[in-house]
């Protein structure tokens, strides 16, 4: 029965991020599916290239960010001096909010941005945010690692090895290769996950506020494409245009919420 619970679950946890996989199909498959006006306008175009962003931005920090955690948190605990050392940067980048992190990391670029053309800009944004997003999200994701990996060197399973002579190398290897270990690396990439579709949206919003009516920013995310649209809220808009981004990420971020309570509740 628990079985079969677990795999309604990943079903459910897939149909709810399904979102971002439709985005990569063309967009004239949905095209008789919805109102005439949304596909003559270009918005359902802007929908789906702002989704699929997302998920190049979701995928791409994700990947950045669970490399540079293991890494970090298997050095911390390697080297309590060098551990120290991390904690105390990414202590001061975490008392740094998010979107902070997100603008500073922009304003070395922001004049290749303005001088370069729509596909040059929109990658160098993509790389810049990705890494924004990565630096964001380190803090919380190496502690995360480091803690319990620390916890589980310090028990008794750092004697029972040593007794056969493995190195701390060696055993801390070994113990990244737990079940425990692995449902917590499964936990903090849930949680890269749902940060980062929050940065990328709020800064999404934030920037194209600063377009007002005019203009595209170059970082693409569906945060702007509800920002664009927040006057069809008003009377004679067309309401759609606001909700219907809205609501896809309220799904794909109860997806992410998902996965994150499975992994906790494995923990316990």
């Amino acid at each position: 029965m628990k079985k079969l619970s677990n795999i309604l679950r990943i079903v459910f946890i897939i149909v709810l991020a399904l979102p971002l996989a439709l985005a990569w199909l063309p967009s004239e498959v949905f095209e008789g599916l919805v109102p005439a006006s949304l596909t003559e306008s270009g918005y359902l175009k802007s929908l789906f290239l702002s989704f699929r962003e997302l998920s190049i931005t979701l995928a791409a920090t994700m990947v950045f960010a669970m490399l540079l955690s293991v890494v970090l948190g298997y050095v911390s605990v390697l080297s309590m001096r060098t551990g120290r050392g991390f904690a105390n940067i990414l202590n001061a980048i975490e008392s740094i909010p998010s979107i902070l992190v997100a603008l500073f990391c922009y304003a070395p670029v922001s004049g290749y941005l303005a001088r370069h053309s729509s596909s040059a800009s929109t990658t160098m944004s993509l790389i810049v945010f990705v890494l924004a997003a990565t630096v964001t999200t380190l803090p919380e994701a190496v502690r995360s690692i480091s803690i319990p990996l620390s916890d589980l060197y310090n028990r008794k399973y750092s004697l029972s090895f040593r007794s056969y002579g493995f190195t701390k190398q060696r055993i801390l290897a070994v113990l990244m290769n737990t079940g425990y270990m692995r449902n917590t690396l499964k936990r903090v990439a849930a949680d890269v996950l749902l940060k980062t579709l929050v940065l990328d949206c709020s800064f999404g919003f934030i920037i194209q506020l600063g377009f007002g009516s005019y203009g595209t920013p170059a970082h693409l995310s569906p945060g702007a494409l509800i920002a664009a649209h927040r006057d069809a809220l008003f009377e004679g808009g067309q309401p759609v245009l606001f909700w219907l981004p809205s609501v896809l990420l309220i799904i794909i971020s109860v997806a992410f919420l998902i996965m994150l309570n499975d992994t906790r509740e494995e923990d316990e």
